[in-house]
């Protein structure tokens, strides 16, 4: 049985946004750190900077934390329909290919499990250049909702 948990609108939750997006720098730091010796570590906190990424632009909308550990959880793909839905327009072109691919993985815990091809079959440093630049374009958008919030005040 799926725990319905009500989705909040009223207001965002900006702090844990701005943590969520730190956390979010982080990881992708840590995978170009180990980028060049250890491929399957780099691939998993790509993951995890999605993921976080993408939910901190839906705390920064007002969208709760419990609705997406509840309805989102570890789906990339999901988390990234859902901010578009949300808003999130930036045209991140790489990001839905990248999020396709590591997402049937990330979200069963698997990412050890990737096929070869599927490994292959992406520039693991672009993919570094494509989460970096999500983690810009999220907090550009904050950016511009908080002016946005302070002009209308």
């Amino acid at each position: 049985m799926t725990r319905r948990v009500p989705r909040r609108r009223d207001g965002a939750d900006r702090p844990l946004a701005a943590t969520f997006l730190r956390n979010a720098a982080g990881f992708h730091h840590g995978a170009e750190a180990v980028l060049a010796r250890h491929h399957e570590g780099a691939r998993y906190f790509l993951a995890i900077a999605i993921e976080l990424a993408l939910k901190a632009y839906l705390l920064d909308r007002g969208i709760s934390d419990d609705w997406n550990r509840v309805y989102l959880r570890h789906d990339l793909v999901k988390a990234l329909r859902y901010a578009r839905r949300a808003g999130f327009t930036d045209a991140l072109t790489k990001l839905p290919e990248l999020a396709a691919l590591l997402s049937p993985y990330y979200k069963v815990h698997a990412i050890s499990e990737m096929s070869p091809e599927a490994i292959a079959s992406v520039c693991w440093t672009e993919a570094c250049t494509t989460v970096r630049d999500l983690i810009g374009a999220v907090a550009e958008a904050a950016r511009r909702r908080v002016s946005s919030d302070e002009g209308a005040a």
